[in-house]
């Protein structure tokens, strides 16, 4: 079984995040994941998935107005907009599935992320 580095360290994310953008549902899934927990983000009906939605976009265009940045709703590697989301308070997802490698672990277990649970890992 591969195993993976579950050290405390911050998610970095793979690909710019924005509405016209090709995005990384592991981004997305974190980034979702980080604004819940700083009160900007709000599931949707049917619940959080990885998949983009407006929800994210206007969540992410609240923080930036809020914390002073350029409100354009992208959010890009290494950018201002998740360098101040990872050092407000390491609000960050450090959790790694040990199964998948994803860094989203910790969903429903601290070990496995939500995919690996859902294909009965546990």
């Amino acid at each position: 079984m591969k195993t993976f580095d579950r050290a405390k360290k911050p998610y970095r994310l793979k690909n710019t995040l924005g509405l016209t953008y090709n995005v990384d549902p592991d981004d997305v899934w974190v980034t979702k994941h980080n604004l819940k927990r700083k009160g900007y983000y709000s599931a949707p009906q049917y619940g959080m998935s990885e998949y983009p939605d407006h929800q994210l976009f206007d969540a992410i265009k609240n923080y930036q107005r809020d914390n002073k940045l350029r409100v354009d709703g992208i959010m890009q590697p290494d950018g201002e907009t998740e360098r101040r989301l990872l050092n407000d308070d390491q609000a960050a997802i450090t959790y790694w599935c040990i199964i998948y490698g994803a860094p989203h672990g910790g969903v429903y277990s601290p070990n496995i992320c939500w995919q690996c649970w859902n294909k009965g890992y546990r």
